[in-house]
């Protein structure tokens, strides 16, 4: 039987770092990243002419479903992680462990301030985006989430450890 982990929290708070770390330390894993299944750009709300990659409605969550269940039947875990994790209840249901990466907003700030990817975003923005996580992005109530702030290298063997022994 397959183990679906789910990795989440706010932009720059290390999910994707962690979940392909786990990818290598765990025997048959796979790891499933939700930005793989956001809506193509031209698809995505907008906020102020801009993509909106921060509200539940920019993911297709149909597909993400289908990868995580087919993943499930041949892989011992499957490592899922975004910062709409938990925002959807089908995918929820599929979750056997959780990880939430709490950061707060000055090392966020501080730390998406200096990501160059999407080219300088306005304040208003990266505002926007920390509301967005706070709205959409925590783990619901039902789902028992092991919650690490500011999570380090340093702790990544304590959390595998923490899955070997819950998985």
């Amino acid at each position: 039987m397959s183990t679906v982990i789910a990795i989440g929290g706010v932009s720059r708070s290390g999910k994707s770092t962690l979940a392909d770390w786990l990818g290598t330390q765990l025997k048959n894993a796979t790891v499933l990243h939700q930005d793989e299944y956001a809506l193509p750009k031209d698809k995505l709300p907008k906020i102020k002419d801009l993509p909106d990659w921060e509200v539940p409605e920019s993911i297709d969550w149909d597909a993400w479903y289908k990868a995580i269940t087919q993943a499930k039947k041949h892989y011992d875990y499957v490592i899922i992680e975004g910062i709409l994790v938990f925002a959807n209840t089908n995918i929820n249901a599929l979750i056997n462990q959780s990880i939430f990466l709490n950061i707060d907003k000055e090392n966020f700030l501080k730390r998406r301030l200096k990501e160059k990817r999407w080219g300088k975003e306005p304040e208003w923005f990266i505002e926007y985006v920390w509301e967005a996580h706070l709205k959409y992005g925590l783990p619901p109530s039902d789902l028992q989430a092991i919650q690490i702030k500011d999570i380090t290298t340093n702790q990544y063997s304590e959390v595998l450890a923490v899955v070997k022994e819950q998985g």
